[in-house]
């Protein structure tokens, strides 16, 4: 997963991954349900899974991670508790699955383009752009409120979110910083913390308006801050 999430990020550093996103991500109740006319048949297995999967997201939202068992879940989803056992293990498990399953569907999303020859600040832009679009996406909230929610009663969970999402999406922006260093484009003494600073730029505020559920800001006017974010980074960090 992790490989899967920094690769990920090395290809819109790279231009391969395209910028042109949807306003805003298409609103479903369930970021778990994924249909398309050319999927390929799954096993009932897989069709079990998916259903607990679904059903335990939606439960984990409403509830709470700490608030919902394993016998409600299995109640809502159909089936036994000796197939979520097979599949899972355990409730957390499960849990570590939901995350999972939605950073993958993140990645689904993406639109791969030819977009070579980018230069370092469009690289950048790039890269803004789609931590506003995946970051601040309804699910991608839901998950941080989880997260926030257990950090003291389960706080592997919590650590299991952060090192899936934001750990592993910063390490890869930072890699990318060390090479445009290395090829004497920037000039990043602490490749990681410049990454956090970054991504702390175009997300802190947004992300915290969301948590607390005010007003979002529209995409068009978060792109503009993006740009403005990679103009002040670059005269921190620009040669």
């Amino acid at each position: 997963m992790r490989d899967s999430v920094c690769a990920f990020t090395w290809a819109v550093a790279q231009g391969t991954i395209g910028s042109e996103f949807p306003g805003s991500w298409p609103e479903r109740k369930n970021p778990l349900l994924m249909k398309t006319e050319t999927a390929k048949k799954v096993s009932a297995a897989e069709k079990r899974r998916k259903a607990i999967l679904e059903t335990a997201y939606d439960l984990f939202v409403e509830k709470g991670y700490g608030s919902v068992s394993v016998d409600e879940i299995v109640k809502a989803a159909g089936g036994s508790k000796s197939t979520l056992y097979s599949l899972f293990g355990s409730k957390e498990g499960v849990m570590k699955a939901v995350i999972e399953s939605l950073a993958e569907e993140m990645l689904d999303h993406i639109k791969v383009g030819d977009a070579s020859g980018k230069n370092t600040r469009e690289m950048l832009v790039s890269i803004g752009e789609t931590l506003v679009d995946l970051a601040l996406s309804e699910h991608a909230i839901n998950q941080f409120r989880l997260a926030v929610a257990n950090a003291k009663p389960f706080p592997d969970v919590a650590r299991l979110w952060f090192n899936a999402g934001p750990r592993t999406t910063m390490d890869g922006i930072a890699q990318f910083l060390a090479e445009e260093s290395a090829k004497g484009r920037l000039s990043v003494k602490d490749p990681l913390g410049a990454a956090w600073f970054f991504g702390g730029m175009i997300l802190l505020r947004e992300n915290m308006v969301r948590l607390v559920g005010a007003p979002p800001a529209k995409r068009k006017e978060m792109m503009v801050w993006v740009r403005e974010a990679v103009d002040v980074f670059l005269r921190a960090y620009g040669r």
